[in-house]
């Protein structure tokens, strides 16, 4: 068995082209994630892809830590009101849950599209928000940055600091499986 090529692929890289995405690939991506599970098909979750003018003013919420996505042509902002979705007795809210599962879906497609979708919450979400014309009462999860992949040296990394450029350039660090999932009970390791 092996890891599907799209997983094992994904890197929140921040050197981005300027240009736009391959035409079809927004839709795609955006296909990709109406297609992800939900509590009861509830499917709670709202896209707003940002191009154009509604780009140039998401633009204007982003942190400073996050310059180098000013360089993307498409900006997705997902969001959910946690009243659309499942609401369990113990507390638990399955929209951001389900959200989640969406973002997943498209950053995956995006990645076997052969393009970076970098997940951000660096971003004032009042700004963003009334940039996007995303109402009041629902919560704004996450930005996910698209654009192709930029290289390390030159124009495309104009923007990142030096820590961000090390970690482009550097290999992806992740946790050791033995340290996020358990064998049959809570601490209990993969041997």
């Amino acid at each position: 068995m092996e890891l599907l090529k799209a997983i094992g692929d994904r890197r929140a890289y921040r050197a981005i082209k300027d240009g736009p995405l391959p035409e079809g690939a927004l839709a795609l991506i955006l296909e990709a994630g109406t297609l992800a599970p939900s509590c009861y098909n509830n499917q709670p979750w709202r896209v707003v892809a940002a191009e154009g003018d509604s780009l140039a003013a998401l633009k204007g919420a982003l942190a400073e830590g996050n310059a180098w996505a000013t360089r993307a042509p498409a900006i997705l902002a997902v969001a959910a009101r946690e009243s659309e979705d499942c609401r369990l007795e113990d507390g638990r809210d399955y929209a951001l849950f389900d959200a989640g599962l969406c973002a997943m879906n498209m950053i995956t497609q995006a990645t076997a599209l052969g393009l970076v979708a970098h997940p951000i919450a660096g971003y004032n979400p009042k700004k963003a928000k009334a940039a996007l014309g995303i109402p009041g009462d629902y919560v704004l999860i996450a930005l996910i940055v698209l654009g192709a992949k930029g290289e390390i040296e030159g124009q495309d990394a104009a923007l990142l600091q030096p820590w961000q450029i090390e970690r482009d350039r550097g290999p992806r660090q992740r946790k050791a499986l033995a340290e996020t999932a358990f064998k049959g009970a809570w601490g209990r390791g993969w041997d």
